[in-house]
């Protein structure tokens, strides 16, 4: 007998209508082109079947997954939890997402682990066997990852900038009313003119604190002079402000990038560069920004300790990285990162021509 679905009528009532049954090809279709990866698994842990996106989420061929133990798709440190997990479960099947509130993570064919999402539903069909659908949300994560990111680098900017504001500026400005103050009382005229002298000083100096904190902030020099510019005053800002120097080979590229990429670049290009002064132990670092071959590029390279991105990315960092790929993908463009442990570390950046200028004509 047929399924049987229930339809309500143009009076109200409902009636009984019965539903297609789908054929063994039917249903084999729709486990083909599952956009997720689908396994069958039998009570033992052996996988039974998989579709063509399990084995491209997995790196395996169905034939070397098929009669083999699911762990081998589990991170190695997780696969004792998991065969109790999957104990059970067995003893009590029901459908339902596996690892509610916990980070579960696949293990592919190489050794590389990717985040996972898993459902798991008992198979109606005989006994002891589930479904289980895998979904792939590297995706995802990387947004929520570099949306906290930016969360937390926001909050920590602004600290920074109170920090700034009350630790220096604020004392600053309340030296001088002390000074105003007692510049009043002042009789002596030779003592007046020094006391006013000195306090023109100090107010220059506070006011260049608040131009540097503005600077910061969005430095004038992009609007009105350009990235070059901008970018090279930056360079002296890190030697006089740390004395970590940088080799620049900087050509113009105004013309060729709308204010949203010079923006975009400029940050990276502050990002790469806090990073090998903070991280990379490096004594100098070298700058290159040019043009060829229609794009636009950035080159930031040291000679520091270098990493393993892969290893940085396990451990919940390399949060600075996916910043400077979020914005350079937002301009059309991408990043290469090339570390070696004890190798130093190359950054490239390519933005293509036409996904600035041509944009900034129209």
């Amino acid at each position: 007998m047929g399924n049987v679905g229930f339809f309500s009528t143009s009076d109200g009532t409902k009636r009984a209508e019965k539903l297609p049954v789908l054929t063994a090809e039917e249903y084999r279709a729709v486990f083909e082109s599952s956009p997720d990866g689908v396994l069958v698994i039998c009570r033992d842990g052996k996988i039974k079947d998989v579709n063509p996106q399990v084995e491209a989420l997995f790196g395996y061929a169905r034939e070397e997954l098929l009669e083999e133990p699911v762990e081998m798709l589990v991170p190695e440190p997780f696969r004792t939890a998991h065969l109790e997990h999957r104990a059970r479960y067995s003893r009590n099947p029901h459908t339902r997402p596996m690892g509610v509130g916990m980070e579960l993570q696949g293990r592919h064919k190489d050794g590389s682990l990717f985040p996972i999402e898993v459902s798991l539903s008992p198979w109606e069909i005989g006994e002891g066997r589930v479904v289980c659908t895998v979904r792939d949300i590297t995706g995802r994560k990387r947004v929520q990852d570099f949306s906290a990111g930016a969360m937390r680098a926001s909050e920590e900017e602004r600290q920074r900038i109170a920090r700034e504001l009350h630790d220096d500026t604020a004392q600053r400005l309340a030296t001088l009313m002390l000074r105003i103050r007692l510049l009043g009382m002042q009789t002596d005229p030779e003592a007046w003119r020094r006391g006013l002298d000195e306090l023109r000083d100090e107010i220059l100096e506070t006011a260049e604190g608040v131009k540097r904190i503005a600077r910061g902030l969005r430095p004038p020099e992009l609007e009105e002079v350009g990235l070059i510019t901008a970018v090279q005053a930056h360079l002296r800002g890190l030697k006089e402000g740390g004395g970590f120097e940088v080799d620049a080979d900087l050509h113009p590229v105004d013309h060729l990038l709308r204010l949203d990429a010079k923006l975009a670049l400029y940050r990276v290009i502050q990002e790469a560069l806090s990073n090998v002064v903070r991280h990379s132990g490096a004594h100098r670092a070298h700058l290159s920004v040019g043009a060829d071959d229609g794009s636009v590029y950035v080159l930031v390279e040291d000679d520091g300790r270098g990493f393993s991105e892969q290893k940085v990315r396990a451990h919940g960092g390399g949060l600075g990285l996916l910043s400077m790929q979020e914005r350079v993908v937002m301009i059309g463009g991408h990043v290469i990162v090339d570390s070696t442990p004890g190798e130093g570390t190359r950054i490239h950046i390519h933005v293509p021509v036409s996904a600035t200028a041509e944009a900034q004509n129209v």
